[in-house]
């Protein structure tokens, strides 16, 4: 029998797959036979597993919920206090006193925590929260000389409190109070596109401050709020106190979730607010922790050092 009446011409596995690829009615669907090799490039990441993120999630809550129940025993007033007991001096005369009722921070640290304050509020307001840019060098210039301000006013302030009398210049608290909002408004604009940088997997790539008339804006909303505070109205006490105190927290917040950012290796790697939301949690005990071992470390010094600010 001849054996070429029982042979076949050799199989192309390749030529096979596309003459089905381009023939075929159905969906698309990559054959068995297809022995071509795979782009690597063409194939999308896969995700890095959340399993270790949701564990720290969930040990975050409880210790979280124990900590507000923790520092609410001596009410809201009560764990203001205890944030500004580990950022700031507290120092009387500095301070910003409402009737018989302390600011929780000095003049320059409610300056500085409520201008951080604006400045998110102005870049929500905006709609720039996830800015990725930052501002054009003409306002680099002035965020910069905002930092000047604030050094230069810190600095005249302590050699004056040391020399018992004013080096340069009489320091002020309202001195205080206008170069911490300055200062404030500076960390927000330089904060939000470094983090939005570091956190997004896709962030967006227009400045956080654009135009002119939102630095006309950020003046408005500054002096108003060192109106607010100068005041000294009395209804507007808890109001300041329970943000001022509120934007050190989140500071130190976010902090901590750049921190476990990097132990987790996540960095721009997150798509949604749920995923940030995720990080907060233990940024948040994060500060939590810190501020009750800073309050711990001070009063323990305190009490055993017989040390004790001037002017307190």
């Amino acid at each position: 029998m001849n054996a070429k009446l029982f042979s076949f011409p050799p199989l192309r596995p390749l030529r096979l797959c596309e003459s089905y690829l381009r023939n075929s009615v159905l969906p698309k669907r990559r054959p068995y036979c297809m022995l071509a090799p795979v782009n690597p490039q063409s194939v999308p990441p896969l995700h890095p597993p959340q399993r270790l993120r949701r564990v720290i999630t969930l040990l975050s809550l409880p210790l979280l919920l124990g900590g507000f129940w923790l520092g609410g025993q001596e009410g809201v007033l009560g764990a203001a206090n205890h944030v500004g007991y580990a950022v700031c001096h507290q120092i009387t005369v500095r301070s910003y006193v409402f009737g018989d009722m302390q600011l929780p921070l000095c003049a320059r640290c409610t300056g500085q925590y409520l201008g951080v304050f604006s400045g998110f509020m102005l870049a929500w307001r905006w709609g720039r929260l996830r800015a990725g840019g930052f501002p054009p060098m003409r306002y680099l210039l002035m965020l910069a000389a905002f930092l000047g301000a604030w050094g230069f006013d810190g600095f005249n302030s302590y050699i004056s409190l040391l020399l018992g009398h004013p080096w340069l210049y009489q320091p002020h608290n309202i001195l205080r109070l206008i170069t911490g909002m300055m200062q404030g408004y500076a960390v927000s604009f330089l904060l939000i596109p470094y983090f939005n940088q570091v956190f997004w997997a896709e962030s967006r790539p227009e400045p956080v401050l654009q135009r002119s008339v939102e630095v006309v804006q950020m003046g408005v909303l500054g002096g108003l709020v060192v109106l607010a505070v100068a005041s000294r109205w009395p209804p507007l006490f808890y109001p300041l106190a329970i943000l001022s105190s509120g934007a050190a927290f989140m500071m130190l917040s976010i902090v901590g979730l750049l921190l476990f950012l990097l132990f987790l290796r996540e960095e721009n790697k997150n798509h949604s607010w749920r995923d940030f939301l995720s990080l907060l949690a233990p940024g948040m005990v994060f500060a939590a922790l810190l501020i009750g071992a800073i309050d711990l470390a001070r009063g323990t010094a305190e009490a055993a050092l017989g040390w004790q600010l001037p002017g307190r």
